[in-house]
C-alpha cells in the first residue's frame, strides 16, 4: 500500500465508510444481521435546543450547538462531572448544523448535534466528518471509569479538528442538558411523550453493538493510548487523531510532505501527529548476531522476535505486554477503518501479516497471547465484513486481499501440524486451534468466500473469449510446498558438476 499524503487521505476517509450494521459476533456464532443505514436527523428537532435561542453576543463557538444552559461559572477542563447517573456524557461543541457523527460502532448524519449520554465504563472512539464524505475526519478516543465524567471537545473551523473543549465553553449546568442528550444506546431514540423514548433499535441490537465494540477493543486502555498518540495534557478530555496523522518511523516523499506542510500552514493546523507502536514495521525479526540456520528460522518465524519485545526491560506505561500488544492491532484497526488513516491500516496489516500471522511457534510458547491475537484479528475480519459501508476487502489493495488470504492458509497448515506433533502445551495449542476455527468460518462466509484448506487445482487449462485455451499454474503456495523433507538444499559441487562430500566407487 503507498504511503498516505494529505489528498490521498482526504480521499480515503471517503472510501473508508463508519461501521454502521449490527451483526452479532460472539466466540460461539458468526451470524449475518442486515445494516443498518445511516440516520438522516435532518427532520428531528434539534437534540440541544435551536441555535436562535443562544445569547449571540457570547464569544464561544459552543452557541452553535444551541446551548441553552448558564455560561457565567464555566467547569474546570478537568475533574467535571453529573450527577444524573447512567453513564459518562459527550459533549461536541461547535459543530457546523449538519454533520456525520461516529460513536463506536454506530454512524448516523445529525442536525444541531450536541453530544451523547449515558456513556458505559470501558473505551470508546468518536469522530466528526463532513457528510459528503471527501474531508479529513478528526476523531478522538476517551476511557470511561462509570464515574458520571463529562468529556467536552470542540470543532476548530480553523484546522476542520476536534480539540479539547476550553474551560470557559463547558456549560456549568450539565445536569441540565442530560435529558436533551442523545442516547450512546440508540442515537435515533426521541421522547414519546409519555416520560419514555421510542427509536429504531430495539435493545437487542444494541446490545449486539455493545457486544462487538467489546470485542474490537478488549485490550485497550488509558496507558496504552498514551503510549500510542502521546500522553494527554493535564486535565485534557481525550487522545485525539485524525485521518492525516502518521506512524513514527514513516518517511514520505519529499513532494507529499511538502504539501502537507503547505495545506497545514494554509488551514493554520499542527502538522501531523506521529503515533508510536511498539512493532515497527522497519524492524528485522532475526537478530544479527544468529547466523545460519537459526537466522533462517527467526527471519521465517517472528515468534523468537515477539517473546524479545514481551522480555524487554520497558516499565511502567512503556512496558510491553501481551494484552499491549493486541491492543495496539485493536488502535491501528479501528482508525484505519473508520478515518481512512492509510498508515494506521498499513501498521495494521504489518502486525497480523508480517508478525502475528509468522509466529508459527507461539501457539506452543504463549498460547494467550496466540489465541487473544486470533480472537482480535477474528472480530476485526466480521466486523470489517458485515459492519462496514465499503467492507475491508474494498480498502485492502489487489495484492494485499490475496497475501491476508495466503498468509491464513499457510498458519492453518503450521497450526495442524502443530497440533499434530503433540510435544509442550498441547491444551494451549488447542485453544489456539479453536479460536482459529471460528475466523476460518468468519473468512468462509459471503464477505470474503475464502477457503482456507488449500486443496485446490492450481494447474489446468481456462478457455478464453476467443476459444483459445490458455494453461494456467498457480504457484502461490510453491514455497511451503517444498517446505520440509522436500525442501531444495543448497550443495556445493566440484568440478565434474558432482555434489562434493559423496564417496565415490569410480574415482
Amino acid at each position: 500500500m503507498p504511503e498516505p499524503t494529505i489528498n490521498k487521505a482526504s480521499q480515503a476517509a471517503g472510501r473508508h465508510a463508519s461501521a454502521q450494521g449490527l451483526s452479532q459476533i460472539n466466540s460461539e456464532n458468526f451470524a449475518h444481521h442486515d445494516d443498518i443505514p445511516d440516520r438522516d436527523f435532518s427532520d428531528v428537532l434539534p437534540p440541544l435546543g435551536s441555535a436562535d435561542d443562544v445569547d449571540s453576543d457570547h464569544e464561544t463557538d459552543a452557541a452553535s450547538v444551541g446551548f441553552t444552559a448558564s455560561f457565567d461559572q464555566a467547569a474546570p477542563a478537568s475533574g467535571v462531572t453529573h450527577s444524573r447517573g447512567g453513564g459518562d456524557v459527550v459533549l461536541i461543541l461547535g459543530l457546523p448544523e449538519i454533520f456525520t457523527v461516529g460513536c463506536d460502532a454506530l454512524s448516523f448524519t445529525a442536525k444541531h448535534f450536541g453530544g451523547l449520554g449515558d456513556v458505559p465504563a470501558g473505551p470508546h472512539f468518536f469522530w466528526a466528518a463532513h457528510p459528503g464524505g471527501m474531508a479529513t475526519r478528526s476523531g478522538f478516543w476517551i476511557v470511561s471509569e462509570g464515574a458520571n465524567r463529562v468529556h467536552a471537545v470542540r470543532w476548530d473551523s480553523s484546522s476542520e479538528l476536534l480539540i479539547d473543549a476550553l474551560p470557559a465553553e463547558i456549560p456549568r449546568d450539565v445536569n441540565a442538558l442530560h435529558a436533551e442528550l442523545l442516547s450512546y444506546r440508540d442515537p435515533t431514540a426521541r421522547s414519546d411523550g409519555a416520560g419514555g423514548s421510542v427509536g429504531e433499535m430495539n435493545e437487542s441490537r444494541a446490545a449486539e453493538s455493545e457486544r462487538i465494540w467489546g470485542q474490537l477493543t478488549s485490550c485497550i486502555t488509558g496507558d496504552l493510548l498514551s503510549r500510542v498518540m502521546g500522553q494527554p495534557k493535564a486535565g485534557a478530555a481525550a487522545w485525539h487523531i485524525s485521518t492525516t496523522d502518521l506512524v513514527e518511523g514513516q518517511v514520505l516523499p519529499s513532494a507529499e510532505r511538502a504539501m502537507e506542510q503547505h495545506i497545514s500552514h494554509m488551514r493554520r493546523a499542527t502538522p501531523a501527529r506521529e503515533l508510536r507502536f511498539a512493532l515497527d514495521q522497519h524492524s528485522k525479526t532475526y537478530s544479527a548476531e544468529r547466523l545460519g540456520a537459526e537466522r533462517t528460522r527467526e527471519a521465517t518465524d517472528a515468534t523468537s522476535y515477539l517473546l524479545a519485545l514481551l522480555d524487554s526491560e520497558s516499565s511502567g506505561s512503556d512496558a510491553v505486554t501481551e494484552a499491549s500488544l493486541v491492543g495496539e492491532l485493536q488502535i491501528a484497526f479501528l482508525a484505519g477503518v473508520h478515518l481512512g488513516n492509510d498508515a494506521c491500516l498499513e501498521q495494521w496489516l504489518h502486525t497480523v501479516l508480517r508478525v502475528l500471522l509468522r509466529a508459527y511457534t507461539l501457539p506452543r510458547r504463549r498460547p494467550t497471547l496466540a489465541a487473544d491475537a486470533i480472537r482480535a484479528v477474528t472480530a476485526q475480519l466480521a466486523y470489517g465484513g458485515d459492519w462496514l459501508d465499503t467492507p475491508l476487502t474494498g480498502m485492502l489493495s489487489e495484492a494485499r486481499g490475496p497475501e491476508l488470504r495466503l498468509a491464513l492458509i499457510i498458519y492453518k497448515r503450521r497450526l495442524e501440524e502443530d497440533s499434530s506433533d503433540g510435544d509442550g502445551d498441547s491444551d494451549g495449542v488447542a485453544r489456539v486451534t479453536a479460536a482459529f476455527s471460528r475466523l476460518e468460518a468468519v473468512v468462509a462466509g459471503p464477505a470474503f468466500g475464502w477457503d482456507l484448506r488449500g486443496e485446490y487445482l492450481r494447474k489446468g487449462k481456462v478457455v478464453m473469449e476467443d476459444g483459445e485455451e490458455v494453461e494456467l499454474e498457480m504457484k502461490e503456495l510453491q514455497a511451503e510446498d517444498e517446505r520440509g523433507e522436500w525442501a531444495p538444499e543448497i550443495v556445493e559441487l566440484d568440478e565434474h558438476g558432482r555434489e562434493k562430500g559423496l564417496i565415490s566407487w569410480n574415482d
